[in-house]
């Protein structure tokens, strides 16, 4: 059998990124209010959607454009907002507030286990009592000194800045699920 010869040349990963330069693009709201791109070669991309590459940590830098259809193919990657101009930076965060639309959960009312894995939190937020529908464990991303990230069935995320400073229920039965 004949060997192969399985070395590669490195990749650079900056060849791989789509940057694009911040001043030469535009994004703009249709009638629909979804988000489409103007592209520096005058193509247009709508709609798009916006997508942080680091939706915790870095949450202003490396946003990726991503076409809105059944492919979510890249088009662009915007380094940092901040680079944007006022009006394309106030455009792009409107659009990134609704993708990250991530209410507060204030106090848990009750957690019900179900058959399958799934479990109903009955929970007030800064928007207002809700139900959510989670898949246990999974739906709960633990980010140290007492962030949570929580994602229901939907895909809809909610957050807690600080479980250790909710009151005594909403403590107990969180520590029950994380």
């Amino acid at each position: 059998m004949a060997r192969q010869n399985l070395t590669r040349s490195p990749i650079n990963i900056e060849d791989e990124l789509k940057f694009v330069e911040s001043q030469r693009i535009e994004f703009r709201l249709n009638l629909f209010e979804e988000l489409e791109v103007y592209m520096p070669d005058g193509t247009l991309h709508t709609p798009v959607t916006p997508v942080r590459s680091f939706p915790v940590t870095d949450e202003n830098r490396y946003i990726s454009i991503l076409r809105d259809d059944q492919k979510r193919e890249e088009v662009c990657l915007i380094e940092d907002i901040e680079q944007l101009t006022d009006k394309n930076r106030r455009t792009l965060e409107q659009a990134l507030a609704k993708v990250y639309f991530r209410p507060v959960i204030t106090r848990l009312l009750s957690v019900n286990r179900q058959s399958g894995g799934i479990s109903i939190w009955k929970v007030e937020t800064d928007k207002g009592a809700i139900t959510l529908d989670l898949r246990r464990q999974v739906s709960i991303t633990d980010y140290g000194n007492g962030y949570l990230l929580i994602t229901d069935i939907d895909g809809n995320r909610y957050e807690i800045p600080d479980y250790h400073e909710m009151d005594e229920k909403s403590l107990r039965l969180i520590m029950m699920q994380v």
